[in-house]
This record gives C-alpha cells, structure tokens and sequence, in this order.
C-alpha cells in the first residue's frame, strides 16, 4: 500500500475517533453534570443533554436553575463545536471520494496510452518541456509531487499522476513498460539518478533524458542508463556567449529546435522497416520535388555518429533516422507517405 495513502487514512480514522470521544463527553458530561446541579433522574438528563446539543427546540422537562442555565450554554456551545467537526469531516470525506474518483479515472486513461512520454516532474523546467511536448503533439503522462500544480494539469486534461517518480511504483503507474521514453526532469541529482535507475530496469530499451545540476553528475547518469544528460545551467551559458559571439550559428539551432516562429524547422524521422538495404535512396526520395523537403544527415541505427549531408546515392535501410528541413506540413505530408 501507498505510505502516503496509508497516512491519510489513519489520519482520517483518528479524527472519527476524536468525534466519537468528544461527543462522548459531552453527553456523558452534561447528563452527570445535570444530576449533580437539578437532581433530576437520570433519564431527564440524558434527555435534556440530546435536545440541548441538536437544538431540536422540544419542551424542557423542568425549568432550570441559574446554575443549570449555565451548564445548557455549556453543553450548546460543546454541541456546536461538534457539528462544526462532523460537518468539516464529512466534507473532507466527500471531497476525498471525488478526488479519488478523478485519480481512478485519470488512472484508467493512463493505463489506455501506449508510446507515451514520462515526464517526471513538473517545475520551472517541467512546464517548458510539456510545452515543447504539446507543440509536437506527443502524449505524455506527468509525474509531479506538487498537489497543486497537477490540479492545474487536472484542470485542462493533462494526464498526471500524484506520486514520487523516483519509486518505481509511480513509474509503473505512469506505464513505463509502455513508453516511448523517459524524461527526468527534477531538480535533485540524486533523485534523477534513481529515476534513470528505475525507469532502465523496467524498460531496458526507451530512450532517457535526464536533467543533471552538477556537470560531475553526467557520467554518472550515463553509467545507470540515461541516454542523454542536459545541464541547464552550461547549456544556458554556451547560448549567451554564442548568441554574442556567432548569432547567425544561434539561430541555426534556434530553427533545428523549432523555438523561432519561421514556420521552417529540421525534424528527425524514423524511416520503416519497408526500407531495405538497396530499395531506396534520396535520389528515389525526390525530397525536394515531392515533398520540399533538404534532407541534412542520416543517423543509423547502432551508431552516435551523423552522416552529413549525405549524396543523392546514398543508400537507406529501415530505421534509419531521416533529418530533414522544411516546414511542418510538408515533414507530415512525407511521414504519412510511409504510413507513419
């Protein structure tokens, strides 16, 4: 069971408890109290008790003394401070029932995606990322133990789960066996560290980009099975020195990351497995007469290194990954002519 949800019910048990004792006194108290003040038997006290606290206005068996007045006042004010417990418990039981009900349902959506994105995490530098995410129209599951921010998500329809993405529970429930990659976005080391950990045993082959504070982090990530590592902090400084020193190289990979409003930018596409070596080359492709599309470099499977603008016969094969530059109808248009 959750460690979390298990507090929260023995919380919410220990209240009931509470309740149960307070209004036990009270009752008990104001019968006792009655005997001792009145003299009246015992069954004229409990019951002078019960129509006092639910102020039901019923007659009073006997006209009270001075002393007996100011036990009433007591006991109404004992039975109001009851009625605002119980109504504040059965509020917050009520609106737990509906929260539980959204996460169920959110749950349910969730276990649906398939070749998703786990975006853990969801500060300063989550909520960019998600944002790059919506651009391209990749679905994406958040993970993020900030209440309030994925009640905002919540809110707009953003598949998100309330939990500790460095527990592999969370993961799970984010359905990493199913992703198409991983994104490891706090702001801890140590905790993208277990993340990357995790998120490779349970799916040895996705793709994970981890957020790294500490340059010193890097190699580290990479030897649990991060497949890239971003510094924030480095990247963002080698971009304002370049943007001083070599603007037009700035603006190059301003349109390779699609961050500029040109409706031109390079995208990378999987070629399928139709592509065998020797059917197809860029010549046969025709680029830039059916599609308007450059194409830039290739990167095949099994290696880090890019092909370079590669010649007219230059030979494909399935899977190889396609960098083109055009605009974004025409790199859809040539992704649908393969049925991707």
């Amino acid at each position: 069971m959750d460690p979390v949800k298990n507090y929260e019910r023995r919380l919410h048990r220990r209240e009931i408890q509470r309740l149960l004792w307070l209004s036990a006194v009270v009752i008990l108290g104001g019968t006792v109290g009655f005997h001792l003040v009145e003299g009246w038997p015992w069954h004229e006290c409990l019951y002078m008790v019960i129509i006092t606290i639910s102020t039901v206005g019923f007659r009073e068996v006997h006209e009270p003394s001075p002393a007996g007045m100011t036990l009433v006042t007591s006991i109404i004010v004992g039975g109001l401070f009851i009625s605002l417990k119980a109504a504040n418990l059965i509020g917050g039981t009520m609106l737990s029932t509906y929260q539980l009900r959204n996460l169920k349902k959110m749950q349910r959506l969730i276990d649906e995606m398939s070749g998703h994105v786990i975006l853990c995490g969801y500060g300063r530098l989550g909520k960019i990322v998600r944002h790059e995410l919506d651009t391209l129209g990749k679905e994406y599951v958040v993970i993020s133990d900030d209440e309030d921010c994925l009640q905002e998500l919540t809110e707009i329809g953003v598949p998100c789960l309330i939990g500790d993405a460095t527990t592999e529970e969370s993961l799970m429930a984010a359905g990493i066996q199913r992703a198409s990659g991983v994104i490891a976005a706090i702001s801890s080391d140590a905790g993208n560290v277990f993340i990357t950990l995790s998120a490779r045993q349970l799916n040895p082959h996705c793709p994970i980009v981890v957020r790294a504070e500490n340059t010193n982090t890097e190699k580290k990530l990479k030897m649990v099975g991060a497949t890239s590592v971003v510094t924030p902090y480095q990247l963002g400084g080698k971009r304002l020195a370049q943007a001083f020193l070599r603007p037009g190289a700035v603006g190059l990979a301003d349109l390779a990351l699609g961050s500029t409003d040109n409706e031109v930018l390079i995208q990378e596409i999987e070629l399928p497995t139709s592509f065998s070596v020797g059917s197809s080359t860029l010549r046969k492709l025709d680029l830039g007469n059916q599609y308007g599309l450059i194409a830039i470099g290739v990167r095949r499977p099994g290696r880090e290194d890019l092909v370079f603008n590669p010649g007219a016969d230059f030979e494909l094969i399935a899977h190889d990954h396609l960098l083109v530059m055009g605009r974004q109808v025409d790199v859809d248009r040539f992704r649908k002519s393969f049925g991707k």
